[in-house]
């Protein structure tokens, strides 16, 4: 056994905690001399000591993944020719006996496990199906052996077990870590895009004992050809494992670069939203960064690192950028190459006319009416009658008019990186005939159906 060496790198860290009713991944590599007809066993382990789910395979690099599943999200074909890539990396939530008939086996979780010279992967299935303990089915329902399904596992104390042998089934090597299946008690909705904010939120996390999910959930597919396209495996049962994290946490959200096509926003937040916790404050708390980024202006004389905080209002305005440039509305660009200045304090500002300025803000997520929020066959939630813009009204004491501009701010760093739902970036000019008036600016929040708060936010703009 001095010769081969195993170790279970997902799931990560001692004694990790899975969230009650999703299934898991087990991990890790391998050392020592691979056969091509060795076994590798993945076994977990009760309280009791017994044996409550295996897996195994007995073939390296066995590449009978059924690659024609419909269900699968993958690169496009010109970038990995029929899949050769993917049947390499190994992809258990497909492995089936035989190409021939992928049906037959397609269901058998025994079977999803997949090894080569230095790495294993497997699956651990908790509940087959909603009728077995689930919050959403797979969108396969995996099986055991015989075809019959799996209960959801109870909570407590476990033990994963990897063994591997030769071919006369003598051990080579083996592991063990303790976990625990439990309902989390916190958990954040964040997202890690770009490197600034991502580094933020880690800190921030951390420092607050907010869990990060970092390990890689069954049914995601991690980009095995180095460059991220979009989310990609089988989505459906990966939402599935992934709302477990939310079922009866308290739930702190960053508002950030939430994109309409995020499991943040459509599975995670919708879910919540299904479940009327956005409305519980003790159960569903939003953050912001006061300026709206983690870091503006390095080397420049509006240089501010973002302040992480709550929200208090349901709408806040973070800065006014100056502008030196045209730019499109709802676009911002983090290189900065389009802002002259920036005004932090938003409550009375100095704006030339002729010259453009953008009001950069954020809206809290605001409870939704249950009917309003849809599950869909693919684990994501239909949205309707969300936040859709600001309504502004300009009063220069004598006339006013007013506006409606949405939201949806998109972010540039090389290339878009993003849209986001409850974030503006709404670009303005006040005409020459302004010149030396003084504008009182609200902002209400509005969707398709009329006015969503009752909070206003007010900006005195001097034109210069």
């Amino acid at each position: 056994m001095n010769d081969y060496r195993i170790e279970i790198t997902n799931p990560s860290n001692d004694h990790p905690l899975i969230d009650y009713g999703r299934d898991f991944n087990v991990w890790g590599t391998l050392t020592g001399k691979i056969e091509e007809d060795m076994t590798l066993s993945v076994s977990l382990f009760d309280e009791e000591g017994n044996c409550v789910r295996k897996v195994s395979s007995s073939k390296k690099k066995d590449r009978n993944v059924f690659i024609g599943y419909a269900g699968l999200t993958s690169y496009k074909e010109e970038l990995d020719p029929h899949k050769e890539k993917l049947k390499d990396f190994g992809f258990p939530e497909l492995q089936v006996i035989d190409l021939g008939d992928p049906s037959a086996s397609l269901k058998v979780a025994p079977i999803k496990c997949f090894y080569d010279d230095a790495r294993f992967k497997a699956i651990i299935v908790s509940g087959t199906d909603i009728k077995h303990g689930r919050i959403f089915d797979t969108g396969i329902g995996y099986t055991d052996e015989n075809g019959q399904p799996y209960e959801t596992l109870e909570k407590g104390n476990y033990t994963i077990d990897v063994s591997l042998y030769d071919s006369d089934l003598r051990l080579l090597a083996n592991t063990k870590k303790q976990i625990r299946i439990e309902v989390r008690k916190e958990a954040a909705i964040v997202r890690f895009n770009p490197d600034s904010h991502k580094k933020a939120m880690i800190a921030w996390c951390r420092e607050n004992g907010f869990a990060i999910i970092n390990d890689t959930l069954p049914g995601y597919l991690e980009a095995y050809l180095g460059t991220w396209y979009y989310h990609m495996g089988l989505l459906p049962y990966y939402r599935s494992n992934d709302i477990a994290v939310y079922q009866d946490a308290i739930v702190h959200m960053f508002v950030y670069l939430c994109d309409p096509t995020s499991t943040s926003y459509a599975t995670e937040l919708a879910y919540l939203q299904q479940k009327k916790q956005v409305e519980d404050k003790d159960r569903f708390k939003a953050y912001r960064y006061d300026i709206g980024e983690a870091y503006l202006g390095k080397g420049r004389k509006y240089e501010r690192i973002g302040k992480i905080e709550e929200f208090e209002e349901d709408l806040h305005i973070c800065r006014i950028d100056l502008l030196k440039n045209e730019i499109k509305e709802n676009v911002f660009d983090l290189s900065e190459k389009d802002i002259e200045d920036v005004i932090y304090d938003t409550r009375h500002i100095k704006v030339k006319a002729m010259e453009n300025f953008a009001v950069c803000g954020i809206v809290k997520p605001l409870q939704l009416r249950k009917e309003d929020v849809v599950l869909m066959d693919d684990n994501t939630y239909r949205i309707d009658h969300e936040v859709k813009y600001i309504h502004y009204r300009f009063s220069d004491g004598e006339k006013a008019y007013e506006e409606d501009r949405k939201l949806l701010m998109e972010r540039i760093d090389g290339e878009s990186i993003g849209t986001s739902v409850y974030e503006f970036y709404n670009v303005f000019r006040f005409e020459e005939k302004d010149k030396g008036k003084t504008f009182e600016i609200t902002m209400e929040i509005y969707n398709d159906e009329g006015k969503m708060s009752e909070c206003i936010q007010k900006i005195e703009a001097e034109v210069l």
